[in-house]
Order: C-alpha cells, then structure tokens, then sequence
C-alpha cells in the first residue's frame, strides 16, 4: 500500500463527509417535523389565495386561448402574475424556513410570523448537533492541516494515527507503474546518434 498526502486528504474528507451527512440530515429531519409545522400553520390566512389566483389565472389562459388573442404580450403577463401572486404562500414558506434554519444555526431571536417560541425551542434542541458541525469542521482543518505539515505520506500518516484517527478502513493509493508509449518519431533525434 502506497500512501500518498492525497489519499490521506481524501481520506479524512470522506469520513468527514459522512458525519457531516448525518448530523445535517438530523437537522433538517427536526426543522421539517418541528418547525415547519407551525410556520404552515401561521400562513393559513394566505391558503385560499393558491387556489382562489390558480383557478382564476387557469380561466384567463382558457379564455385567451378561445378567443386566440394568447399572441399579445399583456394577457400573457398577466396570466403569470396571477400564478405568481397564487404561490406567494410557499414563497414566503421556502424564504422564512431558510431564514429560520439561519436563526437557529446562529442561535438568533427570531420573531416573526410568531415562531419566537418554536425558534427558540429549536435552537436549545439542535444546539448539540449545530456544535457537532461546526466541531467536524474544524477537525477537518486541523487533520487537513496535519497532513499538510507533514514531510511525507507515511509521517502523516503516524501523526493521523497518533492524534487517534481510526485509519483501519483506509485504503492507501494503488502503486502505478508508468504506461508504456509508442513513439512517432524515433527518439534518436533527442539523443542525437540518428546515424
């Protein structure tokens, strides 16, 4: 087994990865159960507008296309708005939830749309998976780093095992003989014995 600083960096990246997965979905997994609930809830009040602007813009469209006058730039235009106006729940949904995560990852107030409560309560719960990432991280500089100031691969990699990284699963770089290639032009040239 050869080992190499890239294999030692892909290495660390890919163990990284995988608790960084795990501990993001758990994040995710929680907003979506916990939170998001309640931020459906507190736009309830624009629910009927999705449905009331779809079936009117569908009307409109309908109407335009009998009539063939779907040519014309305004109709067109205003069709769309009617669409956009009929999603503005789920916009407002998509930015406040992201808006939201932001306030819990950064352990921020958060006061609109009345999920003070719901934020704050997230934030106490997820604050040992938010401190899990950011610790993964910074792990990976210092690992990263660890390699990086070691003279060889095999150093680095005592220095990984040293800081008690578990290295059984690593594979190493597969030793690569150099391809053997055909020439076009005899190499005498180079060597200048053409003779």
């Amino acid at each position: 087994m050869k080992i190499t600083k890239q294999s030692l960096y892909d290495f660390i990246h890919e163990k990284i990865k995988v608790q960084l997965e795990t501990a993001r979905e758990e994040f995710e997994t929680y907003v979506e159960k916990n939170v998001k609930p309640h931020l459906i809830d507190n736009t309830k009040d624009i629910a009927h507008l999705k449905s009331g602007l779809t079936e009117l813009a569908d009307e409109l469209e309908t109407f335009l296309e009998n009539a063939n006058d779907y040519g014309s730039w305004s109709p067109k235009r205003n069709v769309r708005d009617l669409r956009e106006v009929a999603s503005v729940r789920d916009r407002v949904i998509t930015t406040e939830l992201s808006n939201i995560k932001a306030a819990i990852r950064n352990n921020n107030h958060y006061d609109k749309y009345h999920m003070e409560f719901v934020v704050g309560k997230a934030s106490k719960k997820l604050k040992p998976t938010i401190n899990k990432i950011d610790d993964l991280k910074t792990l990976k500089r210092e690992l990263d780093n660890a390699v990086k100031t070691s003279t060889t691969g095999k150093q680095a990699y005592k220095n990984l095992v040293s800081l008690g990284v578990d290295m059984k699963e690593f594979k190493g770089s597969e030793n690569q003989l150099p391809a053997v290639q055909k020439l076009s032009v005899n190499p005498c040239l180079v060597n200048g014995d053409c003779n």
